[in-house]
């Protein structure tokens, strides 16, 4: 699928519905984390968007291959047509919205990273300034995803974004919106509308 969800379709709907519902019943630690601007960004800026796989996998190397791996996008990942501070905060941003989606909607695809040893995702993360082996892809991506929203923070707080105080409150709360977002996939598995879609992203 490769164009933009339109605003009156269905599951833009439902995307509003589960989030509404994952953040009544989530566990929040201030109400600064309740921010509606954050229920707005999981349901439209993640969910929404990516419906469509080309969103999903729009990092790119420098051969124009799309990247799948939380890895291959920190060392090859660029923004194209951006400047190099505004494609840093693309790339950053990125990968916090696409590990915040797969540890919450998609963890089974983790497991699926885990056996796969092709993958660089499956036998390197990063710690620090070190590559060392790891051992489970769920953790692996919450942290990645955590560093990346504060340095796409950082990266906003630099250029006067008003989005750079959003990408903190994702880095600083990332396992309670991993939470949020796993309540979100547990609406939607009760579903049938989401099933009767499940195809467009799978």
């Amino acid at each position: 699928m490769s164009a933009r969800v339109p605003d009156d379709h269905p599951l833009r709907g439902l995307f509003r519905e589960a989030t509404g519902w994952a953040f009544q019943h989530g566990r929040f630690p201030d109400e600064q984390s309740r921010d509606v601007r954050l229920r707005r960004y999981l349901s439209e800026e993640i969910l929404a968007r990516f419906l469509h796989v080309d969103q999903l996998y729009r990092i790119r190397d420098a051969r124009g291959r799309a990247l799948a791996d939380v890895g291959e996008m920190l060392t090859e990942g660029q923004a194209p047509g951006a400047s190099p501070e505004l494609r840093g905060l693309g790339v950053q941003r990125h990968i916090g919205d696409y590990t915040l989606f797969m540890v919450g909607i998609f963890p089974e695809s983790l497991e699926r990273v885990r056996r796969d040893r092709r993958r660089k995702d499956a036998v390197l993360m990063q710690l620090g300034s070190l590559v060392v082996p790891f051992r489970d892809p769920r953790e692996y991506y919450q942290q990645a995803g955590r560093r990346a929203y504060a340095q796409a923070a950082e990266i906003g707080r630099e250029r006067g974004l008003a989005e750079a105080d959003l990408f903190h409150r994702l880095s600083r709360y990332f396992f309670t919106y991993a939470q949020i977002m796993d309540l979100v996939r547990m609406y939607l598995d009760a579903s049938r509308l989401f099933e009767d879609h499940r195809r467009i992203i799978t």
